[in-house]
């Protein structure tokens, strides 16, 4: 008997110690393909190599994996990979299906991917995101991308915000404390708000697709942009005034948040060293649905920026100290031209 329950007590052990060890696996894996993917996208084609600091919180079905002395007080010490300028230190520990965030509130266990600031801070960030196969488990898929390159996007997009803290994200600030529309400020505050109104829709649906159709069979149809924007600015003047009017502001700035997020995703799926899939299959991956419109539309806007100026030119301007719009650069570059 005695040597029964040696061998199951060594049995049990030794699934445990591989449980952990896939665990480990997956995130090293994981996490090192993302930041590879980001690299690629932010140093390569955006000609950008420094980040502002970052803290990470990544888990799986057991473990939290993460940077944060907050988030993991007393945890084990693992190896992991570092980001351009940021050396990372990283812990894991059994999460219990809780999570206590950079900035020390707690949230349950789930499929979320954000990037948000760490209060009292220079603008430093913290990134949260669930490994793939939490996602899988979940039951998300992409039948244009798979679910890696769905998730590496995904990736790409939410840390994207991690990098606009010091504009966007000051500005985002300042919104919440000086407008109350009777609903959280988010990227998707003008559709929460207009998306009953069907005039509203109609004139935005016109829109959208006038710069779609811009950029439509790889040509590139200027009269098309110039009508898509003459089209926003008469939907801007028309429905944001009044107790409304901070929504102008408000609509460029997540157009352009979130269309850079959807930009940047598609960057990486089209290179033949990141996802190399063919572009017309990235652009439906990427649009999916077309539920969001800030996603949607911002997507569109720097299909169009991307014609007329390589990234390489303005997308420093997305991740520093000043806060320019893609509309902004559209309007000036075709005034140039």
């Amino acid at each position: 008997m005695k040597g029964i329950y040696i061998c199951l007590f060594f049995c049990i052990f030794q699934l445990k110690t591989f449980g952990q060890q896939a665990a480990d696996t997956e995130f090293n894996h994981t996490i090192a393909q993302w930041f590879s993917a980001w690299t690629l996208v932010y140093k390569d084609i955006y000609k950008i190599n420094k980040l502002q600091p970052v803290e990470f919180v990544f888990f799986d079905e057991k473990y939290i994996y993460s940077t944060s002395s907050v988030s993991i007080s007393d945890g084990e010490a693992i190896k992991g990979p570092d980001l351009l300028n940021l050396k990372l230190h990283w812990k894991k520990a059994l999460h219990h299906d809780s999570l206590t965030l950079p900035d020390k509130t707690k949230v349950a266990v789930g499929i979320m991917s954000f990037a948000s600031e760490i209060p009292n801070t220079k603008h430093h960030s913290f990134f949260v995101m669930p490994l793939p196969g939490f996602w899988k488990k979940a039951g998300v898929e992409s039948k244009e991308l798979g679910l890696n390159n769905l998730i590496t996007g995904v990736f790409i997009h939410e840390f994207s915000h991690s990098q606009q803290m010091q504009n966007f994200g000051m500005k985002i600030s300042l919104f919440e404390k000086q407008v109350n529309f009777g609903i959280g400020i988010s990227d998707d505050i003008i559709q929460n708000i207009f998306s009953k109104q069907d005039t509203y829709m109609n004139l935005y649906n016109i829109e959208v697709n006038s710069f779609y159709s811009s950029i439509a069979d790889n040509r590139f149809n200027i009269e098309k942009v110039l009508k898509g924007l003459d089209l926003m600015d008469q939907r801007q003047e028309k429905y944001f005034k009044n107790e409304y009017k901070s929504l102008a502001e408000m609509d460029d700035l997540f157009l352009t948040m979130e269309g850079l997020g959807q930009y940047s995703m598609y960057l990486w799926l089209i290179d033949p060293k990141g996802g190399n899939i063919d572009k017309n299959v990235a652009l439906e991956g990427v649009r999916r649905n077309k539920k969001w419109w800030s996603q949607d539309e911002g997507f569109a806007l720097f299909l169009i920026l991307e014609k007329l100026k390589s990234p390489k030119i303005w997308a420093k301007e997305m991740f520093g100290s000043k806060t320019v719009t893609v509309s902004q650069l559209i309007r000036l570059y075709l005034n140039k031209n």
